[in-house]
């Protein structure tokens, strides 16, 4: 377990430092680079879930007070649902060749690449409750099938008016809520998920703390803007590597 210890801790080192830095971003680095290393589809989401969970625990105990209760409730009861479907999508892609998971993680760090773009761009307004639903659904199943349903809560919370504070409540607790049901259907459905990913989770996890800290230095000391620009135009090498391979 040495080789995969050392990748992990680096891997994850580096997706937390960047989530630090710029606020997101640790799901879209770690997952690609992990499979890259070796690890299964179902390895690689359930120790990124796990090494956020670690990473944003204490953050919802902080920012309780700021947690905006009327839009997390019908948000996590979605995603609760649609969660399980991405896993159970994830079991059946692991099923294809090594290069075929590759790609279709890449294209899901595309896909939220072009979300958070969007998201920067489109003026925000009130959206239906189909709507709502719907962008809660994707999340959902994104988040159980590459452990990426950030980018498109990133995308509705720009019809909401939320300070900072809140919308950082909002997305940690949505994961919390979501993260024991994900773990707990890769563990006893996949056959690649065991124990040992949790270890390693728990193992590597002062690096994720270590990492963040940097990060968040990092963030305070730079532009914003230049930051996330850097960070989609890294995370899109990456992509483009998983999908055209090599």
């Amino acid at each position: 377990m040495d080789m995969p210890l050392i990748w992990a801790g680096v891997i994850m080192f580096v997706g937390s430092l960047a989530q630090g830095t710029i606020g997101f971003a640790l799901g879209m680095i770690a997952v690609p680079l992990l499979v890259e290393a070796g690890f299964s589809l179902s390895q690689a989401v359930a120790l990124t879930t796990l090494s956020i969970g670690i990473q944003v625990v204490f953050g919802v105990w902080q920012l309780r007070a700021h947690i905006p209760w009327g839009d997390v409730k019908p948000a996590a009861i979605t995603r609760f649902l649609t969660v399980a479907v991405g896993v159970l999508l994830l079991l059946n892609v692991e099923a294809l060749e090594a290069e075929g998971v590759k790609r279709l993680v890449g294209l899901g760090v595309l896909l939220g690449v072009a979300v958070r773009i969007a998201a920067g761009k489109i003026a925000g307004r009130e959206w239906p409750t189909a709507a709502s639903i719907a962008v809660f659904s994707l999340s959902g199943v994104l988040q159980g099938l590459v452990a990426m349903g950030g980018p498109p809560l990133v995308l509705w919370m720009t019809t909401r008016d939320y300070e900072a504070r809140e919308a950082r409540a909002f997305t940690m607790t949505l994961f919390l809520f979501n993260a024991p049901v994900q773990v707990a259907l890769l563990l006893f459905l996949s056959t690649t998920m065991n124990l040992e990913v949790i270890l390693l989770a728990l193992i590597i996890s002062p690096l994720i703390y270590l990492g963040t800290a940097i990060g968040v230095g990092i963030g305070d000391r730079f532009s914003k803007r230049l930051l996330n620009h850097t960070a989609l135009a890294v995370l899109s090498v990456i992509a483009l590597k998983a999908i055209l391979g090599g």
